[in-house]
């Protein structure tokens, strides 16, 4: 069986290295977060915590946040999906509390 060309392939998990939109968006999502983490405490009497479905999306965020903050500016496809998930869940539970209609965020590919 003849192998397939290593380079010509893009894994999920392959880090790459992240452009100033990349971290901008990373860093807004987790001030996002945190803005409505806040506001959700205020308004509910309440901790505002993730889904468990977003678990693994919450994993390869926090890890490429960690990541950006040592300096190290690479991100996978699966971690910038990641980021796309939580701002959208974020974005959901901002609207909701504030009684507005639901947004869908729409990507622009690279």
């Amino acid at each position: 069986m003849k192998k397939k060309p290593t380079d010509s392939i893009r894994h999920r998990d392959q880090l790459v290295i992240s452009d100033l939109d990349d971290y901008a968006l990373a860093k807004a999502v987790e001030d996002r977060y945190l803005d409505l983490s806040h506001t959700y405490e205020r308004i509910n009497h309440d901790i505002l915590l993730f889904p468990d479905s977003m678990s693994a999306d919450l994993l390869r965020w926090r890890e490429m946040r960690v990541r950006h903050d040592e300096g190290d500016l690479r991100h996978s496809d699966a971690e910038m999906q990641s980021v796309r998930t939580i701002a959208q869940w974020t974005l959901d539970v901002n609207n909701e509390i504030r009684n507005q209609k639901k947004n869908v965020l729409d990507w622009k590919e690279k």
